[in-house]
């Protein structure tokens, strides 16, 4: 039964993944190699050998089907927000129907393979080139790390489907200046939060970005867009008074709530264990010492593992990981006057800086670094696709045509 269950999961995923691929036929070809690379692995996983890498699905799925033994009812004793929420999911679920972890790997593929089409549709609407576009989707349809936590039982998705959608949708308010654009971007940052921490950063990020804008429009701008900017800003300082009154989603900054440098130390400690633990004796002890060691903690976080670091086999998905990163930051690199003169590419890499920050400073463990920079990763993909490879050879500028077409018609 929980092998039909698993197989079921999986044929709805495919239908909903089919349904955007004829609606969004620019992506089709990516969409459906990510679907099936994404489900044959979650296959493997479930039923024939465990994938390597990932001992925190197994904990997921103990504790879930614990919490599922009195029922559906009951399962709501253990409602949280962070990783029990990823929990209180899968019990949910496992309550309603029956244990199956390849039945929650099929959500995680669904989703997983919907991050592709919002990669797609954010580099299109950032660079104006629909074959930028298409090549960011097949590259989030490809990239190893995010297939490989898109089919484990892990909450990796649950944060990075929401966050990606809502910036997506933030891009698009810059632009338009929609009240139900900043409304699913905010909701989308909060399903976000509610499953990690570090999204708090996100908020934090646009909060600032959105006091600019209102700022812009109030002395610079002539009042344009005065009305549609308060209305955003409303909306931002409301969620984040939301989280901060209510601890929504803060339960991994204890540290920032109390402001205790000596609690940021303990999570550093707790993060460097293992053979894969980087700067272990580095930690601070005041907060100008959080603040000098900050460049070298996001340089570890964001490329570990180095080449002097490898001590196992399966560090070779780490290697490549970081390959790629350094291969988005340099293309961002190559092109950053291009990318700095589009408002809406900075505010995406705003809200991957702020997020890769956050991390940044509590991880001392490139596995865990890995599995943290993977969640923002699709943002990084969205601005470094969204500009040609060669310095001078400009993508268009923001031709209505290929926005449309990243929503669901193919341009002609």
């Amino acid at each position: 039964m929980s092998t039909a269950l698993g197989l079921m999961s999986l044929f709805l995923a495919a239908a909903v993944v089919f349904l955007a691929a004829t609606r969004n036929r620019l992506f089709a070809a990516p969409l459906l190699v990510g679907l099936v690379i994404r489900g044959t692995l979650a296959v493997i996983d479930a039923l024939v050998f465990v994938l390597p890498g990932h001992p925190d699905s197994m904990q997921f799925d103990f504790r879930a089907f614990y919490r599922a033994r009195n029922g559906v009812a009951g399962t709501f004793e253990y409602i949280t927000t962070g990783a029990d929420l990823y929990t209180w999911v899968v019990s949910f679920f496992y309550a309603l129907f029956e244990r199956s972890s390849l039945m929650m790997q099929g959500v995680n593929v669904l989703f997983g393979t919907l991050v592709i089409l919002n990669v797609g549709r954010l580099t299109v609407h950032l660079g104006g080139d629909a074959k930028l576009g298409r090549q960011a989707a097949w590259l989030t349809a490809l990239f190893p790390s995010l297939i490989y936590f898109s089919a484990v039982l892990l909450r990796e998705v649950a944060v990075t489907y929401p966050l990606s959608l809502g910036v997506l949708y933030l891009a698009y308010w810059y632009r338009e200046r929609r009240w139900w654009q900043m409304l699913v971007a905010v909701v989308a940052l909060l399903v976000s939060m509610a499953f990690h921490s570090g999204s708090l950063a996100v908020l934090l990020a646009v909060g600032v970005w959105l006091v600019g804008s209102w700022i812009r429009s109030l002395f610079s701008q002539g009042f344009r867009n005065l009305g549609r900017n308060s209305l955003a800003l409303i909306a931002g300082a409301g969620a984040l008074a939301f989280v901060f009154a209510s601890g929504f989603g803060m339960n991994k900054f204890k540290y920032v709530q109390g402001g205790e440098v000596d609690e940021l130390a303990i999570t550093q400690t707790y993060f460097a264990k293992g053979r894969t633990a980087y700067l272990e004796d580095l930690h601070p002890e005041s907060p100008t010492e959080v603040i000098l060691q900050t460049p070298l903690r996001l340089t570890y976080f964001l490329f570990a593992p180095f080449p002097w670091m490898l001590s196992a086999g399966s560090d070779v998905l780490g290697v490549v990981d970081s390959f790629f990163f350094f291969f988005l930051f340099f293309r961002v690199w190559r092109q950053r006057a291009l990318v700095a003169s589009r408002r809406e590419s900075v505010l995406v890499l705003a809200v991957f800086g702020a997020m890769a920050l956050t991390f940044a400073i509590g991880v001392s463990n490139y596995g865990t670094a890995l599995r943290h920079r993977n969640k923002m990763l699709p943002l990084l993909i969205g601005v470094a696709l969204s500009v040609p490879w060669m310095r001078g050879k400009f993508a268009p500028a923001r031709p209505r045509p290929l926005a449309v077409a990243a929503r669901g018609a193919e341009p002609r």
